[in-house]
């Protein structure tokens, strides 16, 4: 779908609970040339790039922040924040997660740094930029392929026990999102 403000191409990965009223939503999107990027008042964003180029993020009030593939961290920056990104060589491949700050609360971290995660969080997702295999549990394995995003919908808040396995490092995220009353 385009972005909003027509500067570049979203694929949207998860808007939950509700497309229509998310509080979380994931998405891959390109950027193709430097503009602003679209106001979300109320929502609180992290961003990385994956592949290509580099970006240089100036949020008013935040400073400026300039971003590139190797990065491990999510850039956190407010959505409401009027930001200009401007595109430092080839096109880019982005990841990006927007959270509705009055409506929940979102944990985030690198897979690199450990590659298992224990939550009971209403919402569990984990994004890999490489092919990994990941174990639900005791039995469950699946093979996740690169630039996707697994996601387990968990409303009773059961304790969940997730590994990501690969022969080397793997950039990704873990996510764990609650609504709030």
């Amino acid at each position: 779908m385009p972005w909003r403000n027509g500067g570049g191409q979203t694929r949207e990965l998860l808007a939950w609970p509700e497309p229509s009223d998310w509080i979380v939503r994931i998405s891959v999107a390109e950027i193709r040339a430097s503009g602003p990027f679209s106001d979300y008042p109320g929502v609180d964003r992290w961003f990385a790039v994956l592949r290509g180029g580099a970006v240089r993020l100036e949020t008013r009030g935040a400073g400026t922040r300039e971003l590139g593939a190797g990065q491990l961290e999510l850039h956190a920056f407010p959505g409401d924040a009027p930001t200009h990104c401007s595109a430092l060589g080839a096109a880019t491949r982005d990841f990006n997660v927007m959270l509705r700050r009055t409506r929940g609360q979102l944990r985030q971290r690198a897979l690199d740094g450990d590659p298992t995660l224990r939550s009971s969080a209403g919402l569990v997702a984990l994004f890999a930029v490489e092919t990994i295999e990941v174990s639900a549990g005791a039995t469950a394995r699946f093979v996740m392929p690169g630039m996707a995003l697994a996601w387990w919908n968990n409303p009773c808040h059961a304790p969940l026990a997730l590994a990501a396995h690969a022969a080397g490092s793997v950039r990704g995220w873990w996510l764990e999102a609650d609504a709030t009353s």
